[in-house]
């Protein structure tokens, strides 16, 4: 502002939650099969690992 040069507003941005991922069939098979063991949908599983790796990255 002091160099008068004009600052765009944030943008709102909304988002899906949604997120598509193709993977090879051996990784579906391993995945829906650990999800059974743990008795939870293979979306909740893909969700907990997901969340893990961040916990892990974040602590290092």
């Amino acid at each position: 502002m002091e160099d008068s040069i004009s600052i765009p507003e944030p943008l709102e941005e909304s988002f899906s939650g949604q997120f598509k991922l193709r993977m090879p069939k051996s990784l579906y098979k391993e995945l829906m099969e650990k999800s059974k063991e743990e008795d939870i949908s293979m979306n909740q599983y893909c969700l907990y690992l997901l969340n893990k790796g961040i916990a892990i990255q974040s602590k290092s």
